[in-house]
């Protein structure tokens, strides 16, 4: 079976803070259609992305977007060993 996540890259050079990644479940709201998702308001999205790793004084710009995933086969970043 599969779901829906939603996946966030910063520019620029996300790839090297080991994104794109997928946000917490609790941080994306569902709005009812199969590809409708979006990020909940109270959530601090610019927190989140630094705790992550991204430097702080760069986050400006970022992509988002909906990915299908296998449940029982967790998003992998890519360019990442997903043996770790």
């Amino acid at each position: 079976m599969s779901k829906k996540r939603l996946i966030i890259d910063p520019t620029p050079a996300g790839w090297a803070y080991g994104f794109p990644k997928p946000l917490p479940e609790d941080a994306v709201i569902h709005y009812g259609g199969e590809w409708d998702y979006g990020l909940k308001p109270d959530f601090d999205l610019a927190k989140w992305v630094v705790e992550q790793g991204y430097p702080e004084e760069h986050f400006q710009y970022y992509s988002m977007w909906v990915k299908d995933v296998e449940e029982d086969d967790p998003y992998v970043t890519p360019g990442s060993d997903p043996q770790q």
